[in-house]
C-alpha cells in the first residue's frame, strides 16, 4: 500500500499546480505584468505619411480651439523629445493642423506642423482613442500607441512622464530607427 501512497503524493504535487495554474488563467483572475503606461493599438494603424526614416515620432491632431487638454499635449510634445536626452535626435513631434485651423503660432512654436487631409482626419477620428489623443509612430508609419488626453497639471506631468517611459523603452529595443 505504501507504493501507491508515494505515487499519490508525487502526483498530487506535479498535477495539482498545473491544474491550479490552467484554472487561474481561464478564470483570468491572474493579470499578467505590463509594461507600457499607454494604450497599444491593436491592430497599429499604418499610415504611409507618417513614415520617415530612422525618426520616432509623436502625433497629435491640433482642435480649432486649444483647452486645456490641448495646451497640455503640446507641453508633452516639446518636453518629451528634450527629456529623452541621446535619443532626442530620433524623436520628432508632429502636430496635425487642419486648413481651417486658426491657432496662434506661439501654441505651436517649436513643433513640426503638417496640414491633415480630410480622409486622414477621418482615419484617425474612427480610431478608439479619435483625436483628442497623443500617438506614438514608428519609423514605418505605424501607429503604435495612444495616450488620451488629460487635463489638471499633475495628470499632465504624469502623462508626459509615461509617454516618456514607453519611448524610452520603445527607442531602446527597437532595431529601426
Amino acid at each position: 500500500m505504501k507504493k501507491y501512497q508515494v505515487l499519490l503524493v508525487v502526483a498530487v504535487v506535479f498535477i495539482v499546480p498545473i491544474i491550479v495554474a490552467k484554472l487561474m488563467l481561464h478564470q483570468q483572475w491572474y493579470q499578467g505584468g505590463v509594461t507600457n503606461r499607454g494604450q497599444l493599438l491593436q491592430p497599429a494603424i499604418t499610415v504611409a505619411e507618417f513614415a520617415i526614416p530612422q525618426t520616432w515620432q509623436l502625433i497629435y491632431r491640433l482642435p480649432t480651439r486649444c483647452d486645456e487638454r490641448c495646451q497640455g499635449a503640446l507641453f508633452n510634445l516639446r518636453q518629451v523629445p528634450q527629456a529623452a536626452g541621446a535619443d532626442s535626435n530620433r524623436l520628432q513631434s508632429v502636430v496635425l493642423v487642419s486648413r481651417d485651423n486658426s491657432a496662434t503660432t506661439s501654441l505651436l512654436q517649436g513643433l513640426e506642423q503638417r496640414q491633415i487631409d480630410t480622409s486622414l482626419q477621418q482615419q484617425l477620428a474612427q480610431l478608439e482613442y479619435g483625436l483628442a489623443t497623443i500617438y506614438i509612430a514608428d519609423p514605418h508609419g505605424n501607429m503604435l500607441m495612444a495616450y488620451p488626453l488629460v487635463t489638471g497639471n499633475q495628470n499632465i506631468l504624469r502623462q508626459g512622464k509615461d509617454v516618456l517611459r514607453d519611448l524610452k523603452r520603445l527607442l531602446k529595443v527597437s532595431k529601426i530607427g
